[in-house]
């Protein structure tokens, strides 16, 4: 092998060296997919001294997140569920107002979603997002009566936060807590002098994937 040829040899190792070492490298991009299922808790009249069980259900959402500025993301996702209460057999609630109701809800919202830490150098950050969407009720029904079609529908504000976990170079896990303000009245307890929230908790696990680089897909 002559002198030039190995020079050749050397510098062509070297530089597919560095492009391995650098596709290596994390490298966030704008677009990114995610899952999410957990547990939501209803905090109204139904639940009172009642077990966490009678009034926990389960939910599952799909998300998506663009990349707008530094650790600031916009968050679409659509969430579905079950939500429930029932203290009707609760002892101490036989002379206080109880009952119960259950419906399936879907859920449309968006979000601004922000990261306290930069993940390109870092491998955990906690995160905070609030936003707005709406809702509907399926297959509603509750000791109260039944809901009218316009009732079934409404406003949502959801606030919520948690912690991402940088599990590699396209793939995160994420722990999420929130809590959700509903426009209209969720178990059908209303009336003068009735003060009962409208308020859904949540807490769940998922994983979101980045997708290809914005020079590829979007």
């Amino acid at each position: 092998m002559t002198i030039f040829l190995k020079k050749v040899v050397i510098v062509s190792t070297v530089i597919l060296g560095s492009l391995s070492l650098s596709a290596q490298k994390f490298s966030p991009q704008k677009n990114s997919i995610g899952f999410n299922f957990g547990a939501l808790s209803y905090s109204g009249r139904f639940a009172v001294d009642a077990s966490l069980a009678s009034h926990t259900s389960l939910y599952a959402s799909i998300a998506y997140r663009r990349k707008v500025w530094d650790k600031l993301y916009v968050r679409a996702e659509a969430f579905g569920g079950r939500m429930r209460g029932d203290n009707s057999n609760v002892a101490s609630q036989a002379y206080q107002p109880n009952g119960q109701f259950q419906t399936e809800m879907a859920e449309l919202s968006v979000k601004g979603e922000y990261d306290f830490i930069d993940l390109q150098s870092h491998k955990v950050t906690p995160f905070v997002n609030v936003g707005a969407g709406a809702y509907a009720l399926f297959n509603y029904s509750s000791t109260m009566g039944t809901k009218e079609g316009g009732d079934k529908i409404g406003f949502v504000m959801p606030v919520g936060g948690g912690v991402k976990y940088k599990l590699n170079n396209r793939v995160k896990l994420v722990a999420e807590g929130s809590a959700r303000f509903f426009s209209r009245n969720l178990d059908g307890r209303t009336g003068a002098g009735i003060n009962n929230p409208n308020l859904y908790y949540s807490f769940g696990f998922g994983v979101i994937y980045e997708l290809m680089p914005s020079n590829i897909l979007w």
